[in-house]
């Protein structure tokens, strides 16, 4: 059987061999009364693992052929798919298979310590990539204040776009106080974490991180690094980091991509309820 597909598996590339064998363990299940699209569509799945995006599936005709099933049944494996974001219809040209999507998991304890945006992806296994577009010293009265600082004060304004996988997922400015901090000016967060950077070089450790989650109309610089247009709405997360004192560190908003904008929260309750 000719090779479509890349790797069914990740491990291992999909031969005559390994696809009969896939193909004898889905006929059981089947036989089993599982509904037929859904043991298509799962087996499908699994298919799509070792593929690339933009690489197109075989056709109706031949899934139905391989999977000895109606076109009826395979149309509703693949329009699940289609559904779930692993694949795109294109009309004319046929299905193909979709650039992954990874959705930011925030499952910090708040009350023992933070892990940042960097740290956090990287855990999960991703490669995450940033680019520095500013690192500077500016003065902003209104986040100064949000510091506990005089409104006149100088801040570091630390820009970034991030980068998972090599796909453009955020743009992050934060800022922290210039006379606190001022090593930030001279380091070069192209690689590492800058909370990971502030506890070794000052010892900060932040235990607590205020987030407000919200709708923005991005501007014509945000527009221009995300690649959208000027005015479109995307979603954005004002974050505030403290230490275990409760003295505020540094203030910063992300803007997430269209194609990235949404987060998933997970709360812990860390006692018990009297």
């Amino acid at each position: 059987m000719q090779d479509f597909y890349g790797s069914g598996f990740r491990s291992r590339r999909y031969t005559g061999d390994t696809l009969a064998q896939d193909l004898d363990t889905l006929e059981v299940a089947m036989a089993r009364e599982t509904v037929k699209y859904i043991a298509v569509r799962d087996h499908l799945q699994r298919r799509l693992e070792g593929m690339s995006a933009g690489e197109q599936i075989p056709t109706e005709p031949t899934l139905c052929k391989e999977y000895n099933v109606s076109r009826i049944t395979v149309r509703r494996a693949v329009d699940d798919l289609i559904q779930s974001g692993l694949l795109e219809r294109v009309q004319g040209r046929g299905t193909f298979v979709t650039e992954p999507q990874y959705t930011e998991q925030i499952h910090e304890t708040f009350t023992e310590r933070v892990t940042g945006f960097h740290r956090q992806q990287a855990e999960l296994g991703r490669e995450v990539v940033t680019e520095v577009l500013a690192n500077e010293v500016t003065r902003v009265a209104g986040v100064a204040e949000s510091l506990g600082l005089n409104p006149a004060d100088e801040l570091i304004e630390l820009e970034r776009l991030r980068y998972i996988n090599g796909t453009l997922h955020q743009h992050v400015v934060t800022y922290l106080p210039a006379q606190r901090y001022p090593a930030v000016l001279a380091h070069d967060f192209s690689e590492g974490s800058l909370f990971e950077f502030l506890e070794a070089a000052y010892g900060v450790v932040l235990t607590r991180n205020d987030l407000l989650v919200r709708l923005d109309t991005v501007d014509e610089s945000r527009a221009e690094c995300l690649g959208i247009a000027e005015g479109d709405n995307v979603l954005a997360v004002d974050s505030t980091v403290f230490t275990s004192d409760g003295a505020p560190v540094a203030f910063g908003v992300a803007t997430h991509t269209p194609q990235y904008s949404q987060l998933a929260f997970t709360l812990q309750n860390r006692g018990t309820f009297s």
